[in-house]
């Protein structure tokens, strides 16, 4: 935020408002909440919310390997012409897929 919209925001907050944890995506001023709406002091107006980065769950970091690894033993079994070898990679693969399936229903 620039020096020159300080005394915006705080004329904000002098207002009533209620200052967000979040940021206008537009200049990156911090949102307020001021009379029902969500508004930036130095845009103006009603203003977007810019969305924090959510770091993924380490559900989610298992599924996604998980998932990387389904895709390498399908292109390996895309490949196989033994009859054990491809055997061996769908049990694998279908292992993989029970195993995101459980997942799913966290």
């Amino acid at each position: 935020m620039r020096e020159e919209d300080i005394p915006k925001v705080v004329e904000m907050l002098m207002a009533g408002g209620k200052m967000l944890a979040v940021h206008c995506g537009s200049c990156m001023s911090p949102l307020f909440e001021y009379q029902g709406k969500v508004v930036c002091p130095v845009c103006g107006g009603q203003a977007k919310k810019s969305k924090p980065e959510a770091k993924p769950s380490s559900l989610d970091k298992i599924r996604e390997t998980l998932q990387a690894k389904i895709d390498t033993l399908a292109e390996q079994l895309a490949k196989e012409t033994d009859h054990a070898k491809t055997l061996e990679l769908l049990d694998r693969i279908k292992s993989a897929l029970e195993v995101l399936e459980r997942l799913k229903e966290r």
